[in-house]
C-alpha cells in the first residue's frame, strides 16, 4: 500500500501562501535546494489541486527552472502527476493525469493499488479533504522564519482534532525548519 505525504512551506503564523497566492516569502537557499532535489527524485507520484498545478507547471517547465535547479526540475518533470480539477480540460505538463472526481476517493484508490509513494504539494483544499478522510500518513512542513498578514491557512477548514507525533526535524542555515509529523 502506498503512503501519502503532505509537503508544504509555511510561515510561523500558519500560512502556506500570501493573500495573492504567492510563496515568495519562502527562503530557498542551497541547502533547501539540495533537499528539494532529493525529494523531487524520490519516485513519488505528485498530487496537486488546480491552482498549485498551474503555479508549479508555470515554473518547472521553463528553461529558467532547468538552469537554476536542474536536478529538481528533472525530477519534477519526470514524476507522474495527478491534478484534481473540475475546470481544467487538458494538462500541458508531461506525465500528468487529470481527475475531475472526488480527490479523497481517488487518493484512497491510488493508495490501495500501488506501492509508489504519493506526495501532495501545496494544494490546501486537497490536503484538507485527505486529512478529513484519514488518508494522510505524514506531514512534512518547511517552517519559514517569517510572519505575513494574510493568506491561505494550512489545513483550513479541517474539522475536529488531529494529534500528530514529531518524527524528524532539521534546521537549515537559512533559519527554515523542516518538521515531519505522523498522525497518532
Amino acid at each position: 500500500m502506498a503512503t501519502l505525504t503532505v509537503f508544504n512551506f509555511m510561515t510561523l503564523n500558519g500560512f502556506t501562501a500570501d493573500a495573492q497566492g504567492g510563496i515568495d516569502w519562502h527562503r530557498h537557499g542551497g541547502e533547501e535546494g539540495a533537499y528539494a532535489a532529493e525529494r523531487a527524485n524520490s519516485g513519488s507520484m505528485l498530487l496537486f489541486g488546480r491552482r498549485t498545478y498551474a503555479m508549479m507547471a508555470s515554473f518547472w517547465l521553463t528553461p529558467m527552472a532547468a538552469q537554476m535547479q536542474p536536478e529538481t526540475a528533472k525530477g519534477m518533470n519526470a514524476s507522474p502527476k495527478v491534478v484534481f480539477s473540475r475546470t481544467l480540460r487538458s494538462a500541458e505538463w508531461e506525465n500528468t493525469r487529470l481527475v475531475s472526481g472526488d480527490p479523497a476517493a481517488e487518493v484512497r484508490r491510488l493508495k490501495s493499488e500501488q506501492q509508489r509513494p504519493l506526495t501532495i504539494l501545496g494544494s490546501g483544499s486537497i490536503v484538507t479533504l485527505c486529512a478529513e478522510a484519514g488518508l494522510v500518513d505524514e506531514y512534512a512542513l518547511m517552517l519559514d522564519p517569517v510572519l505575513i498578514g494574510a493568506g491561505a491557512a494550512f489545513a483550513h477548514g479541517i474539522t475536529g482534532r488531529r494529534d500528530l507525533r514529531l518524527t524528524e526535524h532539521r534546521l537549515f542555515r537559512s533559519g527554515v525548519l523542516l518538521l515531519r509529523y505522523r498522525p497518532v
